[in-house]
């Protein structure tokens, strides 16, 4: 990435990063789970060492979620560090400098506003290609806070959310629907989202279920019942239990078909 100059609120202008430095605002674990998911596994996907701190107990579900979509999960791949920033600092030039084909950084930092690791990323992406997101909780996030975030980082990611109540979230990905978390019919508000996504979306309708971890047996026959009528429903990432119970339900329903594509994933359905 070539060195320029980009807006920052105020009318600035401040220099981007030799490498990338981006951040992102989570409203919830479940996005969490995909932005980061995603952001990491794009890593993998390229050869990156990719490097995490903060994950705690997120990070057995981000390496199974690396092998579900059939990618490398080890340490060789994906390193999880401790919350010390020298330490960070010391890994990433130390890759770089080890011949790694790229070096990225992500995890979930929870101290809202600038922080140590943020001056440490600051300064070595100012001259190193070393791809960098940030995630922050909204939550957490104390006022004035945001425009601080803005003017530090090169760009915010777009996290923005059809529906996500912190159990269930989905998202529109151009001509797919992704569907993450657990979806039952306890949850009306959450069936009504899928629905009303799905009637406005490009027929066939595409749902990724890759990241739905849980669909109960009424919830899986509303949503085929409603959401699987000509040309039919393609259904991305539903392994296994999920697949059978959706195509069991799916027979219920005349005129109703679901088409299995690839994908990982394999969530619990009763």
């Amino acid at each position: 990435m070539h060195r320029g100059t980009t807006a920052v609120p105020g009318g600035a202008q401040r220099a981007v990063s030799v490498g990338r430095h981006d951040w992102v605002v989570l409203d919830s674990e479940e996005a969490h789970a995909q932005v980061v998911g995603d952001f990491v596994a794009e890593g993998v996907r390229r050869g990156e060492r990719v490097l995490l701190i903060g994950v705690e107990d997120r990070e057995e579900r981000l390496r199974a979620r690396l092998r579900r979509q059939g990618l490398p999960a080890n340490a060789g791949a994906v390193l999880v560090l401790p919350p010390d920033p020298h330490v960070l600092r010391a890994a990433i030039t130390d890759s770089l400098a080890g011949g790694q084909r790229g070096v990225r950084f992500t995890g979930a930092l929870t101290t809202p506003g600038r922080n140590d690791f943020e001056a440490v990323v600051t300064e070595l992406t100012a001259t190193l290609p070393l791809t960098v997101l940030c995630p922050y909780f909204r939550d957490l996030l104390l006022p004035g806070q945001r425009e601080e975030l803005t003017a530090l980082h090169d760009a915010e990611h777009d996290a923005t959310a059809e529906y996500d109540d912190g159990v269930f979230r989905l998202v529109r990905d151009g001509s797919v629907l992704r569907l993450a978390g657990e979806l039952s019919s306890a949850d009306p508000d959450a069936l009504r989202a899928v629905l009303a996504a799905t009637s406005r979306a490009t027929r066939p309708v595409t749902w990724d279920v890759t990241d739905l971890h849980f669909l109960d047996v009424d919830a899986a026959d509303t949503l085929v019942a409603a959401a699987a009528g000509p040309p039919g429903l393609n259904l991305v990432g539903a392994a296994g239990p999920t697949g059978r119970l959706v195509g069991l339900v799916a027979g219920r329903h005349p005129g109703r078909r679901v088409r299995l594509a690839d994908g990982g994933g394999e969530p619990e359905a009763r």
